[in-house]
């Protein structure tokens, strides 16, 4: 089991740093995502390499993806620090209320709200 985890993993991985035009990586994890129980950490290693080479449109197109094929906490998280670093407010406020509706007890998600409000000037919003 772990044996198969880790290959699936280094697979992962090494499809990426390969480089690979776009099209290929994305119809890649497109179709392992219905298949690979591992999917979500191959997505997230996606996007760090995007962010990481400040690709944000890319890496948030990857995140949509994510989402919409049943992204986890981390998945949704990301999104939100894609929209601050674009600083896309109204994107990242539309995110936060439906990640709210959906995990209502992830903690880290009031944070963000918080943090959001504050840098919006609404600290009355985000004390309350």
């Amino acid at each position: 089991m772990i044996v198969k985890r880790f290959c699936v993993l280094l697979w992962g991985f090494l499809w990426l740093k390969v480089g690979l035009q776009w099209r290929f990586l994305i119809r890649g994890i497109g179709v392992r995502g219905y298949s690979c129980p591992h999917a979500e950490e191959i997505w997230l290693a996606a996007f760090k390499l995007k962010f990481e080479n400040h690709e944000l449109e890319r890496a948030r197109m990857l995140l949509a993806k994510a989402r919409d094929r049943g992204g986890t906490e981390r998945v949704w998280m990301k999104s939100l620090i894609v929209e601050r670093e674009l600083a896309n407010y109204v994107e990242e406020r539309r995110l936060l209320d439906k990640e709210l509706k959906r995990f209502p007890l992830f903690f880290k998600l009031w944070l963000k709200l918080g943090q959001l409000e504050e840098r919006l000037g609404h600290l009355e919003v985000g004390t309350s």
